[in-house]
């Protein structure tokens, strides 16, 4: 099941147009944003070596789908659901892994991407406060919350289409 819901994205980094967009193009433009800012950590090993360090440092969780008949991979796939949910990770599944790629640039890397985990931006490390300072979100970044916000809790996250591009 697709959900093509239209959110407002802020595209300020990358058109200088304010718009209104599907939410595959609000993941586009986090993930493009992220990358620029070195906030990512591709594929399913890495990520779980990232979280099993750092489990408040992850805002998303992007998924791809899993291959019908794949049982190892969904397996992993949902123990990872699980404990993003329990971390408060927002978990956000897309329709293709190859999509994934293409909208990093790496359409010609043999690396997994069936799971990329976006970082929280850069946080003073000299602070008092223990809290993110939800502030420093880009606009895309919220209103993508916003959408897992309004998914949660549901048992089947419903799958993204990503863009062709």
């Amino acid at each position: 099941m697709y959900n093509d819901s239209v959110v407002p994205v802020k595209m300020e980094s990358f058109s200088g147009v304010v718009t209104k967009s599907p939410i595959g193009r609000c993941i586009e433009t986090v993930l493009r944003r992220a990358c620029l800012e070195k906030r990512l950590t591709i594929g399913l090993m890495p990520a779980l070596k990232y979280l099993s360090t750092n489990r408040r440092g992850a805002l998303f969780c992007i998924q791809a789908e899993a291959s019908p008949g794949d049982s190892a991979t969904h397996m992993q796939e949902v123990l990872l659901q699980a404990f993003c949910m329990e971390n408060e990770i927002y978990t956000i599944k897309v329709d293709s892994e190859d999509k994934l790629k293409n909208l990093l640039g790496c359409s010609k890397t043999s690396l997994d991407f069936s799971c990329v985990l976006i970082h929280y931006p850069f946080m003073d490390p000299f602070s008092d406060c223990c809290e993110m300072d939800l502030t420093i979100l880009s606009g895309a970044e919220k209103d993508l919350i916003n959408h897992c916000e309004t998914n949660w809790g549901y048992s089947q996250i419903p799958v993204i289409k990503l863009p062709e591009k």
